[in-house]
Formats: C-alpha cells, sequence, structure tokens
C-alpha cells in the first residue's frame, strides 16, 4: 500500500470514530434529558396524589360545616374548617380563595359552595375545594420551566337524613299524638320526638303509626287498639332542630298597612303581580285569581274563600301577619313555592297567623326543587312576633290535596290529617297531631341535593 493511499485511510477511521463519540454524547444527552424529564414528572405525580388526597380531605372539612352557614356561600365554618384539613395534611401556609376568584400565590385552596363550574346547576350541589400548588421542576429548567401548577379538585356533599318528622318540643306531654283511628305510614324514613316527656308519644283510639324507625327522648304511651311499630327507642339524645340552617328570606317588610286588596268574582280572572301587599289580599267565593311568579310580602295574609280558584307562580310568598287560611271547597295550587309566616308587634295586623286550611279545599302545593330554598313549602319564622305553641296550623284539606315540601313550624304545633301522597313530605313542628290517613314519602329524587334535612356526615361525590 502506499503511504499516502494508508495516511488517507487512516484519518477516515479517525473521522468516523470522531463521528460516533458525537453521536454517543449527544444521545447521552437526550437519554439523561429524558430521564430528567421522568423524574421531574415523577415529582409532579407525587405531588398530584398528595394535593389530590387534601383537596378531598379540605372538601369533606368544609361540607360537615355547610350548615352552620345559614344558606351563606362560603362562610368562615366552611372555609375554616377547609383550610385546617389542608395543614392537616401537610400544607401550610395557603391562600384561602374564595367567590371563584383566582391568586398567583404558590399555594391557594379555593373553596366555594355550590362549586363554580356549575354553580347552583350542580348535579351533587355540594362543597368544592380546589388545591393548587407552584411545583419545583429541576432538570425541566433547561427547557425554561421553573416551576410548574399543580392542581387537584374535591367535592364533598352532605347526605340526606333519614328521618322525615320531627316533634321538637322539648318537655311536652303528647308531642306526638294519634287518636280516633287516625294512622301515619312513613314507608322508608324516621320519627323523632325531642320531648323528655314520659307521654311524649301517645296513641288511642285504634290509631296507627308505622316508620323505619322511632326515637323518643322521653316515653310513650299505646291506648286501647292503638299500634306503634317498630318498638320505639326511648331514652335517646335530643337532635334539635334539623332546619334551623335555613335562612330567613330577605324582603321590605310593610311598616303600616294599607287597604286590602280585595278580588271577588269576575268574569275576567284576576293576575296579580310580584309586590307588597300590606293589607293582606282577601279572595272571595268563586273568584279566579293569578300569582304571576315573583316575590311577595303580604302584610296580613291570604285568606281564599270556598269554591275560588288560585294559582300560585313560583316564588316566594312572605305571610307578614294574618297567615294562610283556605276555606272549604277552594282549589289552590302552585308549583316551586315557599311561604314564609312572619309577624312583628306594634300592630294586630302584622301580627303572626297560622296556616288553617278547611275540610273540603283541595290544596295541591310544591316545594323549589333547586336554591336556598330547596324542598321548603311553608317555613314559620322562629322568631316570630306571636308566634306561640298556642297558634297552631292546621292542614286538614280535602283528600286530594298534598304538600310536597317541608312543612317546617319550629315553634308552633301542626294538626295534619294527610291527603293524596306527594313525593314527599316533611313535618317538623313543636308538637304534631295526626288526624286521619296520613303517609309521609321519602323520594327526593327532584330535589338538588336531596333532602333538606342533613344527616350528620359527609361524603365525596365527585
Amino acid at each position: 500500500m502506499r503511504d499516502g493511499q494508508w495516511f488517507w485511510n487512516m484519518a477516515e477511521h479517525k473521522n468516523e470514530a470522531g463521528q460516533a463519540l458525537v453521536v454517543v454524547a449527544f444521545a447521552m444527552v437526550v437519554i439523561l434529558g429524558f430521564l430528567g424529564l421522568g423524574f421531574d414528572l415523577g415529582y409532579l405525580r407525587y405531588t398530584k396524589q398528595r394535593l389530590q388526597i387534601a383537596a378531598d380531605a379540605a372538601a369533606l372539612a368544609g361540607a360537615v360545616e355547610s350548615s352552620q352557614c345559614a344558606g351563606t356561600s362560603d362562610c368562615s365554618a366552611l372555609t375554616a374548617a377547609a383550610q385546617d384539613a389542608l395543614t392537616e395534611n401537610g400544607f401550610t401556609g395557603s391562600v384561602l380563595l374564595t367567590a371563584c376568584s383566582t391568586s398567583g400565590a404558590t399555594l391557594t385552596v379555593a373553596v366555594n359552595n355550590p362549586p363554580c363550574y356549575l354553580g347552583a346547576n350542580d348535579p351533587h350541589h355540594g362543597d368544592a375545594a380546589v388545591v393548587a400548588q407552584k411545583t419545583p421542576v429541576f432538570f425541566s429548567r433547561i427547557l425554561g420551566y421553573n416551576s410548574v401548577l399543580v392542581t387537584a379538585r374535591g367535592e364533598a356533599g352532605v347526605g340526606s337524613s333519614s328521618n322525615c318528622l320531627y316533634a321538637l318540643s322539648p318537655l311536652d306531654a303528647n308531642a306526638l299524638t294519634l287518636s280516633g283511628g287516625s294512622s301515619m305510614t312513613l314507608p322508608a324514613c324516621s320519627v323523632y320526638v325531642d320531648s323528655s316527656s314520659s307521654l311524649a308519644v301517645t296513641t288511642g283510639g285504634g290509631a296507627r303509626i308505622s316508620a323505619a324507625s322511632i326515637s323518643i327522648v322521653g316515653g310513650y304511651s299505646i291506648g286501647g287498639g292503638s299500634t306503634i311499630s317498630p318498638t320505639p327507642t326511648t331514652g335517646a339524645s335530643a337532635v334539635g332542630d334539623p332546619l334551623a340552617y335555613v335562612p330567613e328570606p330577605s324582603y321590605t317588610p310593610c311598616a303600616s298597612p294599607t287597604a286590602a286588596t280585595v278580588l271577588n268574582h269576575s268574569a275576567t280572572p284576576w293576575v296579580l303581580m310580584p309586590g307588597n301587599y300590606c293589607g293582606g289580599i282577601q279572595i272571595g267565593s268563586d273568584a279566579n285569581v293569578t300569582f304571576n311568579p315573583g316575590s311577595y310580602v303580604v302584610g296580613g295574609g291570604i285568606s281564599i274563600g270556598g269554591a275560588a280558584v288560585v294559582t300560585f307562580g313560583a316564588g316566594m310568598y312572605v305571610m307578614q301577619g294574618g297567615g294562610f287560611v283556605v276555606g272549604g271547597g277552594a282549589s289552590v295550587t302552585g308549583s316551586g313555592v315557599t311561604f314564609f309566616l312572619t309577624g312583628t308587634s306594634g300592630n294586630a295586623l302584622f301580627k303572626y297567623g297560622p296556616v288553617s286550611l278547611s275540610g273540603g279545599a283541595v290544596v295541591t302545593l310544591t316545594a323549589p326543587t333547586s336554591g336556598t330554598y330547596v324542598g321548603m313549602l311553608f317555613d314559620q319564622d322562629p322568631s316570630a312576633y306571636g308566634a306561640t305553641s298556642a297558634t297552631a296550623s292546621s292542614f286538614t284539606a280535602g283528600s286530594a290535596s298534598y304538600f310536597q315540601g317541608s312543612l317546617y313550624f319550629p315553634t308552633t304545633s301542626v294538626t295534619y290529617s294527610g291527603g293524596a301522597s306527594a313525593q314527599y313530605t316533611i313535618l317538623v313542628a313543636a308538637d304534631i297531631s295526626i288526624s286521619g290517613g296520613a303517609t309521609l314519602n321519602s323520594d327526593y329524587s327532584s330535589l338538588q341535593g336531596g333532602s333538606p334535612i342533613k344527616g350528620s356526615g359527609a361524603v365525596l361525590v365527585e
């Protein structure tokens, strides 16, 4: 081989070896880059798992405290519980966000009730906690990334209580009473009686009561021919008012009375618009009246004469005195309605008045299925002037009547005779007297968030 040719062959081999070293070096950089990226991704995934645990814990803690908010979104009891849960899971110094706001802080916890994404249309309508943390990366810095925002979201709600009938009086005998062949059937819900009297529950005259369970703080008495099933649990602990969290509606009260709105028989049906009726509304026999949807304040109450036909549009009806009186033969309907019964001192017209539904009337009313007053049909103000246990309400309308919602009378008594069975009926009153046959169902499938009476524990829903 010639010397020149040998020289060129050696140079070519050296050039190929140099190229191989460059390729290997570049491959090592790529491999190390992927290894570093894999390390960063693993660390981010680990952080994500920890954040998810913390977000779930914050949502559960907030949901448990949601009943303390009295209808206020993101109240301090709820947010404090959520932040405490975050701390207990190793995340300290978080910046609290509410009202669907955002922040550039390193560690944030957004607590929103209802959740921001769908709000009141959320299928679970629970408490949502979103935890976000800027997490540093290491090998990804060569690509210009110093940190990555990692987020996790948890949503929890309070489960529905199995109870649908509460007698709240702490001392009264006959806090729950059935007599004269009356019957109360609660196929899938329970009874709770807070009275410590030895005769807290009494039955007689062939009366019957059947429920999923019956709990009594005091005792009971079974009169001749009557039955109670199952055997009540006595000596139970008092549970208190399960709907005390429901807030009072916001409204402009009547300061002084005006002339009553009187609606008698007319060839043209009457149509009322939302507003303040400070002299009360009197609907005569044979009148045909429609309340357009909205908010009403009625100072002096609503009275409906026999054979009148009245339709209540969806909305809030504040009865500032006078109560709600329906005569025999009247036909009263309403869907998505809440009647708030209150009363003030200083004028007899504005003093609290009860509900009085006469036999023969056909009253079919349904509570709202969403919103602050979901499931609330009749809502008595516990602090209303003149609202005492002696001011009893009477739901004794005809057999075709039904009341789909909560009948809430925390400081007054209720006489209930049932009627047609609604999907659900909740009865909460100081004292309860059952006359006739009544069935309280517990199908809350139409209500956002289930029964307005909540259980004691929270569950993750998303």
